[in-house]
């Protein structure tokens, strides 16, 4: 499961800068991507989180590393208070300043519940089908 979040996380992040509107539209019209099993490093999930977001989102690099981590912990806390993906766009939106947010907003879900709270990546998934 794992392996087709990541590789629906890559392809949605991929496709947020060919025109897509919205992040929900970003997050569920990304193509199954093959994706090989990536060797375990000493990596922390902070690091691969950020480093996720600077690949992924030029706007990212913008941004202070403390605020991009709050972002993703704040993902992380609506799924524990029982929220949902359009809870988490909805905010991400009533915030957003520019064309560039739904680019990193997507990065900022994906990179959450693929290194920050795995737990919630099948609740995310099925969301998104």
């Amino acid at each position: 499961m794992r392996k087709t979040l990541t590789a629906l996380a890559i392809g949605s992040i991929i496709l947020a800068g060919c025109g897509k509107e919205t992040v929900r539209e970003v997050l569920v019209t990304a193509p199954p991507v093959a994706v090989t099993e990536a060797p375990e490093t000493d990596i922390n999930k902070f690091d691969a989180y950020l480093e996720l977001l600077y690949n992924e989102s030029a706007q990212a690099r913008t941004w202070l590393e403390s605020d991009l981590l709050e972002l993703g912990t704040t993902v992380c806390e609506v799924f524990d208070q029982g929220g949902t993906i359009d809870g988490v766009i909805n905010i991400f939106t009533k915030n957003s300043t520019g064309k560039y947010d739904d680019e990193l907003y997507s990065a900022v879900i994906a990179g959450s519940v693929i290194y920050l709270c795995p737990e919630w990546a099948d609740y995310v998934q099925s969301q998104l089908n």
